[in-house]
């Protein structure tokens, strides 16, 4: 089994976008940040509209993922990532 997530992705502003990007790029980025928590990232998410965008990407990791320590993991300087359970 495995749990299903919802990262809420922000930019700092429209320099830390311009860094990150989004897409592939963004979805590498928060692998390697996330790389020891085993988690899928997808590719392609929604996005808002506005600049700069926010992300809405839905992760999927191991069962016994525990919320507390994803939300504690440290993303790159310029990304803030707001995590819910889809449970």
């Amino acid at each position: 089994m495995v749990k299903d997530y919802t990262f809420d992705v922000r930019y700092d502003n429209m320099l830390a976008y311009e860094y990150y990007g989004d897409g592939k790029k963004l979805a590498d980025r928060l692998e390697q940040a996330y790389h020891d928590k085993h988690l899928t990232f997808p590719e392609n998410f929604d996005s808002t509209f506005t600049a700069p965008p926010i992300h809405f990407m839905q992760v999927t990791g191991p069962d016994d993922t525990d919320i507390a320590d994803l939300q504690n993991v440290s993303v790159p300087q310029g990304l803030n990532v707001q995590i819910y359970s889809e449970e």
